[in-house]
């Protein structure tokens, strides 16, 4: 299925996370966007087309961009992160923050990349900590216990310590079996 989307800057614009492929046409360039990953098509200034695919790991996240205009209406694009601008994929252009909030979510959940905020420095960072796909926070306290019993099981609480009785010393003469 392919769907044709509004340049960003055109207005309102959406690419459903559970409805893919998806292609977008922006100016000389058109994405193709999926689940796995993304293919850029670029005409280079000598006229020569070039197809880029590009996987889910060459983005860096998926960025929400906040834009106010003069008006104080305040716009939020979603987008594809990549190091290099000209890489980076539109896939929401709204002011609905529930709908932004929740596709914010899915394609990040779906193509198992972290959540980014691009500020007006325009530095991408993260909004969980994250190793890899694992979030990194503080533990929780997993043992409410008695902490004095030095960390024996409970069924070892009640049980006795041994006594090692008398210890026997062999020599080499009565290990050596003979005829």
């Amino acid at each position: 299925m392919a769907n044709n989307a509004n340049p960003a800057g055109a207005g309102p614009m959406r690419l459903d996370p559970y409805k893919a492929p998806h292609l977008v046409e922006l100016g000389d360039k058109s994405y193709k966007v999926d689940v796995r990953g993304a293919v850029v098509r670029k005409i280079l200034t000598c006229g020569l087309s070039v197809n880029l695919a590009l996987p889910n790991k060459a983005f860096k996240g998926v960025a929400a961009r906040a834009i106010e205009d003069a008006q104080g209406k305040v716009t939020v694009s979603l987008e594809l992160h990549h190091h290099d601008p000209e890489l980076c994929i539109p896939l929401l252009v709204a002011d609905n923050l529930d709908e932004i909030a929740a596709d914010w979510h899915s394609w990040s959940r779906l193509m198992k990349l972290p959540m980014l905020i691009v500020g007006s420095d325009e530095i991408a960072t993260s909004v969980r900590n994250m190793l890899g796909e694992i979030m990194v926070e503080t533990p929780w306290e997993r043992r409410k216990r008695i902490t004095t019993v030095k960390h024996r099981p409970n069924f070892l609480r009640r049980r006795k310590v041994g006594v090692v009785g008398k210890v026997e010393k062999l020599t080499a003469a009565e290990i050596i079996a003979r005829r």
